[in-house]
Order: C-alpha cells, then sequence, then structure tokens
C-alpha cells in the first residue's frame, strides 16, 4: 500500500509538496512532516533538487500560516465559533493559548508549532492577538526553516530507508493527529 501512496506522491511533484505544506501550515490535519520528508528522498535520489524543494516547501509553509494569521486576524472569533470545533479550538484551548502567547510570543510560535494540536492552531491565535503580521512572520520564518531543514534532512539521509522511514513517519503521523 505504501508503494502506491508513494508513488501518487511522486507524481504530484514539486507542485504536491508544494499544496500539502500549504494544508498543513493552514492548520488542517495533514501529514506535511512526512510529505516533506518524502521530498527530501527525492532530492536525494535526484527527482528533485533540493534547494528548489526546500524553498517551494517554504513557500507553501509561509503562504499556509499567512492565510492562517489573516483568518484569525480579520475573520477571528466569529470563523472560530463556527469551525473551530473541526480544528480542535475550543474557547478554553483559545484562551489558555493566548495566555501563553501574552507570556512569550517567540516561544510560542517557534516551538508551538512542534506541538501536535497546538501547532495547528498556534496561527489562528496569533491573528487573534494584537501581535503584529511582521513579528509573527519573523518567528514563523524560525520555525519553517528549523521544521523544514529537519525533515528535508531525514528525507535524505535516510533515503536507502524508505520503508522503514515512511513506516515510522506515517505512525507518527497518526499518533500526532490524535
Amino acid at each position: 500500500m505504501f508503494e502506491h501512496i508513494f508513488e501518487f506522491l511522486k507524481e504530484l511533484g514539486l507542485p504536491g509538496v508544494f499544496i500539502g505544506v500549504f494544508i498543513e501550515a493552514i492548520g488542517l490535519p495533514f501529514p506535511g512532516s512526512v510529505l516533506v520528508a518524502l521530498a527530501g528522498f527525492w532530492a536525494r535520489q535526484g527527482e528533485f533538487n533540493i534547494i528548489i524543494a526546500w524553498i517551494v516547501s517554504l513557500a507553501g509553509y509561509l503562504l499556509g500560516s499567512y492565510s492562517a494569521f489573516i483568518i484569525g486576524r480579520y475573520i477571528g472569533e466569529p470563523f472560530i465559533r463556527k469551525w473551530g470545533k473541526y480544528l480542535r479550538l475550543t474557547p478554553k484551548r483559545i484562551k489558555k493559548a493566548q495566555i501563553l502567547l501574552q507570556k512569550s510570543a517567540p516561544i510560542y510560535i517557534i516551538g508551538g508549532r512542534f506541538i501536535p494540536t497546538i501547532g495547528n492552531a498556534t496561527p489562528y491565535i496569533v491573528g487573534l492577538s494584537d501581535i503584529s503580521i511582521v513579528k509573527f512572520l519573523i518567528y514563523d520564518m524560525i520555525h519553517a526553516v528549523l521544521w523544514l531543514t529537519i525533515f528535508l534532512t531525514l528525507g535524505a539521509v535516510f533515503s536507502g530507508e524508505w520503508h522503514e522511514m515512511l513506516n515510522f513517519l506515517f505512525d507518527l503521523s497518526k499518533s500526532i493527529d490524535k
């Protein structure tokens, strides 16, 4: 089964990586980390240029994060009230996140994006706050650079063990989305 998924994703190429990373960054449950690792694997196999894969992934991530921030900023609370349940956002979680954000925006934005559920909600919560778009984008860019570099590198380094890597990443993705 993984071979079919693997080949399908490979056929999508860099536009598929862009879309997948965008979906992950906007906060929808999607295994973007797996896709980025696969892009690293494919780069190692000569299918992609790793620098272009990194840039495409970064663009998808920043556009997704920016979109989520804008939704939080300008549509904000009415959107969260209507759709938040699908993103696992409850009023209690939003309030807790805003308190954490007020205490330490850099740690919340950079580190929080690595934490399941909090990471999905981070750009929305920041959009609801009074943090400037410039600060958000700087901190989010730092996170994106770390995240993309880690997973592209993992994909490239473990390219010879792709079956085991896919099993591990899909299992990890399932546990994170729960």
